[in-house]
């Protein structure tokens, strides 16, 4: 029998345990919200994610790049499964984060929904599923 593989998100040297936080969203149930595809799409950069692109490899500061990006599965993504959101604390004050939902914020993006379902988490709630 094969364990199945964490999910993780990684953004710099900050890890986010994603199964931790469906779990934490399980125990502690909330309100789903709307969320902006425009925003992240722009905020990742999903535009440059093409499935015909052939050119030099790129590295995005902020997002995936096209070689660790799967337009196909993309496209299968369940768009009515909230996003996850992380909420960071900065000395500038709260800034926000997608951890999970890359995949569905593509394909919404290419068919044009201009919204996604999503599940914000709270400051303390991201630190609880931040590995360090």
């Amino acid at each position: 029998m094969t364990t199945p593989s964490r999910q993780m998100f990684k953004y710099g040297g900050w890890v986010f345990d994603i199964d931790r936080a469906m779990r934490l969203l399980e125990e502690h149930p909330r309100a789903v919200e709307q969320t902006s595809v425009a925003d992240w799409s722009a905020a990742y950069h999903l535009n440059l994610l093409r499935p015909d692109y052939n050119g030099p490899s790129w590295c995005p500061i902020f997002g995936p790049d096209q070689s660790h990006f799967d337009v196909e599965h993309a496209m299968g993504t369940d768009l009515d499964q909230p996003v996850i959101i992380a909420t960071l604390e900065f000395d500038s004050g709260p800034a926000r984060l997608l951890i999970d939902g890359v995949h569905r914020m593509y394909r919404a993006m290419t068919e044009g929904h201009p919204t996604l379902p999503a599940h914000v988490l709270t400051i303390t709630e991201t630190a609880k599923i931040r590995l360090d």
